[in-house]
């Protein structure tokens, strides 16, 4: 297994832990976003960048990375809320941002997880692998499959054999769909590969940005 299949299993395996909580997985990715884009602002402001990215004193990495439990909960709201009150590109990434997460545990599960790994020596490719792969196991994991079992009774989806079905009162196998005239243009989205790109590219462009930002700040 390669270093980057690996990083996708274990970001995957999270989206799981995640789900079973109740996290949707448009959810789980719009957090993971969010904070691995704080993760890279963070090491742009570590040697041998020591840029500074204009991230609020006390909104940062660090002030995450040091808190649990409640407080960290509390504060990953706060955070969120004040960075999309920012002018500029940051109030833009971070507009109408909310905290999905939570179980303070799981965000700070999450927050761990991504504070082990150094997002800026990773190639841009490699980034876009992980968000590429994130998409199709995504598009994999929504084919109906059983969640059911003896040993997991909460499980949401169960499949039953035809003469069970036969053997309830009032069965009927007459069924029909509804559509949903919201999903309409699902038929023509992009293909996994070009929306993992679009986002790596809308990341490295907003720190981009804010490094040109800076550069003019210091002259």
């Amino acid at each position: 297994m390669t270093p980057t299949s690996a990083l996708v299993n274990k970001v995957w395996s999270f989206c799981h832990v995640l789900r079973d909580a109740g996290l949707s997985y448009g959810d789980y990715l719009e957090q993971l976003t969010y904070l691995i884009f704080l993760k890279m602002a963070h090491e742009y402001s570590q040697p041998p960048y020591n840029r500074n990215l204009g991230i609020p004193e006390g909104y940062d990495w660090l002030s995450l990375n040091s808190k649990t439990g409640a407080e960290l909960e509390s504060h990953y709201v706060r955070l969120l809320r004040a960075l999309g009150q920012e002018k500029g590109l940051l109030g833009q990434i971070f507009m109408k941002a909310q905290n999905h997460i939570q179980e303070p545990a799981h965000l700070a599960s999450l927050i761990h997880m991504i504070d082990q790994e150094q997002w800026l020596v990773m190639e841009a490719d490699v980034k876009g692998d992980i968000y590429e792969g994130l998409l199709e196991k995504n598009a994999q994991d929504t084919k109906r499959r059983a969640t059911w079992s003896e040993k997991k009774p909460d499980g949401r989806w169960r499949p039953y054999a035809l003469d069970e079905i036969l053997q309830r009162d009032k069965c009927s196998l007459d069924l029909f769909w509804l559509k949903d005239e919201s999903l309409e243009a699902n038929d023509n989205l992009p293909e996994p590969g070009v929306i993992a790109a679009e986002i790596v590219e809308d990341l490295k462009a907003a720190l981009e940005q804010f490094a040109e930002i800076e550069g003019e700040l210091g002259q």
